[in-house]
């Protein structure tokens, strides 16, 4: 027998060759019926004929009676909810004498869901919302969640990992407006996918180094490299636990900082030649922005006329780009660590004997984090898939509105990137 739809309303029809695969082999399906909710009722037997001594843990073959009879939701069929509805054996222990009812492989104790269910529901919520999948499934929220907690642990497992040879370290705001950060450390596993192993409630030095100082030692000693910002909590923790060579600041977040004065530096003349030039002549000069930015190598010949009239006017914007290009060189340049260093130091050298002043802090900064940049030039490692990693997290947190939780922050991390993998579908 099996079930059909048509016409919108379930139907059952004789099918000798047909029957609906439980998946489960410990079952044997005896009856197949529609409650008058319209739902799937799917009436089984166990076939185990013993279970474990819950006082004892001796093996239990004596049948005692039943416990009542349990209903447990299944997956849906033809998107309609289907149950499970089974009486437990009760066994009489042959050691202590004491009762036991029999438990299931197939189904968390108390839960209300059976396994094959909570890895489905763990699926479907990649890239979605609880709300969009508990309405889906037909299901409250709150027992999707109890899945999802039965399914995926509020910390890293370190059981799935054999090595942690690169980590990424960086933190992403939690509220808009507000300076709340949550500390996100991800490694690269050996198939070159990101992992998230820890979600952290703050960014401060002794939250994140009591983290690190958590690691296994036989995982931490396969960490060769950690990548980071510039913020001194992360440096200063990721040295005092891996080390001083290990720690890298890779040239996106120090491009980011000598670039930040250069477009200072933009904004403040052309706030100058707006007033001094006519209109026309300032009008030839808009969209400079970009092309600042840009690689020289990139621009066509229109953007090189346009920066060339912009030098005429403005020989302070002109010799700070060329620094800036300057050092984009030398982090371009496939040099030796020593060499690479010897080239910023001349570099600062430079800036320093100029007029230019822009870029002060800046030098103040690499100085202080010179040996951290220094290390990118030994093996070129860089943070670039924690920055791919962080337009992910920006793209959960629109989708759910916001976690006020870091264990569900954690939760949803590895289900966008990792779920796909952890819970496929079995045959």
């Amino acid at each position: 027998m099996v079930i059909v739809k048509l016409d919108n309303k379930l139907s059952l029809i004789n099918m000798a060759d047909l029957s609906i695969p439980l998946g489960i082999p410990s079952l044997e399906l005896i009856t197949q019926t529609i409650d008058k909710e319209g739902n799937i009722i799917l009436t089984v037997q166990s076939m185990k004929a013993e279970c474990t001594c819950y006082k004892c843990g001796k093996t239990a073959t004596k049948r005692y009676g039943y416990a009542p009879i349990i209903r447990i939701r299944h997956l849906s069929i033809l998107d309609t909810p289907s149950y499970i509805e089974i009486q437990p054996v009760r066994y009489k222990c042959d050691n202590c004498g004491k009762v036991t009812t029999e438990s299931y492989d197939w189904c968390n104790q108390r839960s209300n869901t059976t396994e094959a269910l909570d890895k489905y529901l763990s699926r479907m919520l990649i890239n979605s919302t609880c709300t969009d999948v508990a309405k889906k499934e037909q299901l409250s929220y709150k027992t999707l969640l109890q899945a999802i907690d039965r399914q995926v642990g509020k910390k890293v497992d370190w059981r799935q990992y054999k090595d942690l040879k690169v980590i990424g370290i960086d933190e992403i705001s939690n509220k808009k407006g507000h300076q709340e950060y949550y500390t996100i450390i991800s490694v690269v596993c050996a198939n070159n996918k990101v992992s998230v192993i820890a979600v952290l409630a703050d960014r401060k030095k002794e939250t994140v180094k009591a983290f690190l100082e958590s690691i296994p030692l036989v995982l931490k000693k396969t960490v060769k490299t950690v990548c980071t910002d510039m913020y001194d909590g992360f440096v200063q923790s990721a040295i005092e636990v891996f080390g001083e060579k290990a720690v890298v600041i890779d040239r996106y977040h120090v491009s980011k900082l000598y670039r930040k004065p250069l477009d200072k530096l933009r904004i403040q003349e052309m706030q100058r030649l707006k007033k001094e030039l006519s209109q026309e002549k300032y009008a030839e000069l808009e969209g400079l922005m970009w092309i600042l930015r840009k690689n020289h190598e990139c621009l066509n010949e229109a953007d090189k006329r346009k920066l060339k009239k912009l030098y005429i006017y403005s020989p302070k914007l002109k010799q700070a780009h060329n620094f800036a290009l300057k050092l984009t060189h030398v982090f371009n340049t496939h040099g030796s660590r020593k060499s690479s260093i010897a080239k910023i130091n001349r570099w600062i050298s430079k800036v320093e004997r100029s007029d230019l002043t822009c870029f002060n802090l800046f030098i103040v900064t690499l100085e202080k984090y010179k040996a951290g940049i220094a290390n990118y030039f030994k093996n070129r490692k860089n943070s670039g898939f924690v920055e791919g990693l962080n337009n992910k997290i920006k793209v959960a947190k629109r989708r759910c509105y916001g976690f006020f939780k870091v264990e569900s922050l954690f939760q949803r991390l590895f289900l966008d990137l990792c779920g796909y993998d952890a819970f496929k579908p079995t045959n």
